[in-house]
């Protein structure tokens, strides 16, 4: 079966639409999205919290989630909220 991939530019002022939009587009079983969030310097509890409904769901579509360009800062969110083993990270 061939592997789909999103690639999803993020927006410092618009990242909960965009976390929402990549939800919505996920792929079917064996995708991959890859979000871009090298524009963006910190993300709120509501984007948090769509980041971890886009965890879910792409764990029930067996879909890769990777998160390109993450600084310390939102990394460091990701891992109080213990969500950093379910995405891949690239710099």
């Amino acid at each position: 079966m061939p592997v789909s991939s999103v690639l999803l530019e993020m927006d410092r002022t618009q990242v909960a639409a965009a976390l929402q939009r990549a939800i919505d587009m996920l792929p079917g079983s064996d995708g991959e999205v890859t979000l871009d969030f090298s524009a963006v310097d910190r993300i709120d509890p509501g984007e948090l919290k769509l980041i971890e409904n886009l965890a879910g769901v792409a764990a029930e579509k067996s879909v890769k989630v990777v998160l390109r360009g993450v600084n310390v800062r939102i990394y460091k969110a990701l891992k109080l909220a213990n969500l950093t083993g379910r995405f891949a990270f690239e710099k």
